[in-house]
């Protein structure tokens, strides 16, 4: 089980990124490789880095070239000094194509020490991973995973490319966990998502039992927030298909700490069986607050859109978990969705409603 927290903001993308960074994002189209890597290379060779843009389709290396110049006046003096190094897909995976994983991850580094060799203040680096197919994806994710490892504590920050139309949604989820954090533009703003593997937590839940408070660190926070946080990377790439609707609400944090528990649970089984799994899924989030002696928040998750979804036999591990964290908990399942409504009460640890 993973979650999902917002760790930085900002309205442009020159300050968000700090060494160590490794960030996956996902794009549609050539617009959206052009908005967000442009900027970031842009940042980059202004703050004095080594800049490596390795690009692939839709945005090619002509196009990188054009829009650059365009942006930065003395691009071509940079390009020039080497500063910035554009490749076009084949020129840079051909060469990798046996190398291990090891030997990859090393190739990135041994530019990051060219470059504090040379003067540059680190290695600044972009992979357009259009190129991958379901023989190479496993693998791949194996080296994403190592990169993370390796950039800790060095001078490097990477931002890799990651083309939806190959990518499922139970794909994006294993993508943003091998990276740690994962770009979104909500309202905007830019956020940097960490995503943070919970699993180990669960582990003998069944048989020792399990205190979702004790077990994770939400803040208080905006309700709305923690929402779209859980599914900030799928609302950036499927924003037709995920509605949000509802008031605002102040949670505590044990209150967020259930939520973000719940929501966590349900996001994966999207991902993975629901609504997200199917391009014709769509998913719903309704939230209001009853007052009946005490206040509570109600929420409904609707999934719907699917074809032939399999109802479970008998109640599982997931439901059993969802219905000891919050209160009110129903799950009804269908071939065409799914939906789970439950409620928390707001008058513990002095959640406050406005």
């Amino acid at each position: 089980m993973y979650s999902s927290h917002t760790t930085r903001s900002g309205v442009g993308l020159d300050e968000l990124f700090r060494w160590g960074d490794h960030v996956c994002h996902f794009f549609r189209s050539a617009d959206d490789l052009g908005e967000i890597l442009v900027p970031y290379f842009k940042a980059g060779l202004e703050r004095n880095e080594l800049c490596v843009w390795v690009t692939g389709h839709p945005y090619g290396r002509d196009r990188a070239v054009s829009e650059m110049r365009a942006a930065m006046s003395e691009f071509d003096r940079r390009t020039a000094a080497g500063q910035m190094q554009i490749f076009g897909q084949d020129e840079w995976y051909v060469k990798q194509e046996f190398m291990s994983p090891a030997e990859r991850v090393q190739t990135w580094l041994s530019r990051k020490d060219e470059a504090v060799g040379l003067g540059y203040a680190g290695l600044r680096a972009n992979g357009n991973t259009s190129f991958l197919d379901e023989s190479s994806w496993d693998e791949f994710l194996i080296y994403e995973q190592a990169v993370s490892e390796a950039y800790k504590d060095q001078r490097c920050i990477g931002l890799c490319s990651y083309w939806m139309d190959k990518c499922s949604a139970d794909g994006v989820i294993d993508v943003t966990h091998c990276h740690g954090l994962g770009l979104a533009k909500r309202h905007g703003h830019w956020d940097l998502i960490e995503v943070r593997d919970h699993s180990h937590e669960f582990l003998g839940v069944e048989a020792h039992g399990y205190d979702p408070v004790a077990t994770s660190e939400w803040q208080g926070e905006d309700l709305r927030r923690l929402v779209e946080d859980q599914l900030a990377v799928f609302i950036g790439s499927y924003p037709e298909r995920i509605r949000l609707k509802g008031g605002h609400v102040q949670l505590s944090g044990s209150q967020a700490t259930k939520l973000g528990i719940v929501l966590d649970e349900l996001v994966a089984n999207a991902a993975m069986y629901g609504a997200l799994s199917s391009m014709q899924g769509k998913l719903a989030v309704q939230w209001h607050v009853v007052v009946n002696g005490s206040r509570r928040l109600h929420i409904k998750w609707t999934e719907r859109g699917m074809s032939g979804l399999a109802v479970p036999d008998k109640v599982g591990f997931g439901t059993r978990l969802l219905a000891s964290t919050v209160e009110n908990c129903v799950r009804i399942f269908k071939p065409t969705g799914m939906v789970c409504t439950f409620e928390l009460n707001l008058e513990s640890d002095y959640g406050n409603l406005r």
